[in-house]
């Protein structure tokens, strides 16, 4: 029951960072796309100039950063295993090492995972990094909207940016659907674990309540019962037919 508690409690601590990562990543998807339609207003020659392009980039960009660096318990839950630390770099606007290339130099944290265990046989690995591939291309179209949207209209390099975001945001929708299937398979574990607690707590305060004096009585009984059975089977086996024929 001690060990079950502690799968219980682990449980409820990756519940709730899922719960968090869901939220997160739903607000991820908002901002991405409202860059992606930014971008293709920028790409609009007609209405592109009247735009405070920069100035409205800028606001997502910060927007995202600010989702992303969100902590539970003052963990950061984006950061992989190092929870001390931001995963997105706030002071830096993102800029390719390559045009075209998507990298994680915004990224500040860990490369390695969190894995927990909610059952003797199950280990499950729940959390997501904002390295992933998905915000890296989120991330790469940000650095070449901001560098290449200095002018208006039809841009190879506008047109690369907004096919980065739009698919990043494919890949945080996978990414989501990922942390809400972990979600359940936790939610489920712990429910199993909680019935199982329950039986034991009800079998433990049983055998806790037991009377000993009338289950010794009762015990002493059964043996005196057993006894006369086992003397009359004894007799029984000793006879022969032909005594049963006397």
């Amino acid at each position: 029951m001690g060990r079950n508690q502690t799968y219980v409690d682990s449980s409820n601590i990756a519940e709730d960072r899922l719960t968090i990562a869901d939220n997160v990543l739903g607000q991820v998807i908002d901002v991405a796309t409202d860059i992606k339609n930014l971008i293709a207003l920028r790409r609009n020659s007609a209405v592109g100039d009247s735009l405070a392009y920069q100035t409205q980039l800028d606001g997502k960009w910060k927007a995202l950063v600010a989702v992303l660096n969100t902590t539970s318990e003052g963990r950061y839950i984006f950061s992989g295993t190092r929870t001390d630390t931001p995963p997105i770099n706030a002071d830096s606007f993102p800029q390719l090492l390559k045009d075209g290339v998507p990298d994680a130099g915004y990224y500040q944290g860990s490369s390695d995972d969190i894995t927990i265990r909610v059952d003797d046989n199950v280990k499950l690995t729940y959390n997501v990094r904002a390295n992933d591939p998905a915000f890296q291309k989120i991330f790469a179209g940000l650095a070449m909207a901001q560098k290449f949207g200095g002018a208006a209209g039809e841009n190879e390099d506008l047109k690369k940016a907004f096919d980065f975001m739009e698919a990043g945001v494919e890949g945080i929708i996978s990414l989501r659907a990922t942390v809400n299937s972990n979600k359940v398979t936790v939610m489920n574990n712990k429910d199993r674990i909680e019935s199982l607690n329950l039986y034991w707590k009800g079998l433990k305060e049983s055998i806790s309540n037991t009377d000993i004096v009338s289950v010794s009585t009762e015990v002493a009984v059964n043996q005196g019962i057993l006894q006369a059975a086992f003397q009359a089977f004894a007799r029984i086996s000793s006879l022969k037919l032909s005594d049963f024929l006397r």
